[in-house]
């Protein structure tokens, strides 16, 4: 068959429906086999989970870890150097902004 062509009409001729595809009458449900189906569409299958105390232990440990070695590039940097100390700091707020959204989205994830 080419694209647009029509079909020819003796086409179905010579041929039996397949079994599966003939209507099958199946018994009602009943009502309170329905309204359990209407629950379980509303309600979510899995409690919400509890963020583990270990993650956020991690995240506050590498976050004080974090700042704390920046603060005190940043001192250093700034007493021996001081024009390179604006661009520690810079990048130590960009660290510690990435670490902040890193854990957030874990813990997101962790509880919904």
């Amino acid at each position: 068959m080419y694209c647009g062509e029509s079909f020819p009409p003796d086409l179905k001729e010579g041929f039996q429906e397949p079994e599966a595809l003939k209507w099958v009458d199946r018994p009602a449900i009943p009502v309170d086999a329905a309204r359990q189906l209407e629950v379980m569409k509303v309600l979510p299958w899995e409690a919400k989970k509890k963020p583990r105390p270990a993650l956020l232990l991690a995240a506050g440990f590498s976050f004080a870890a974090f700042a704390t070695i920046f603060v005190l590039l940043f001192l250093l940097m700034r007493k021996y150097m001081p024009s390179i100390s604006i661009l520690v700091l810079v990048v130590g707020v960009l660290v510690l902004g990435y670490l902040t959204t890193a854990f957030l989205r874990v813990y997101r994830r962790g509880s919904s």
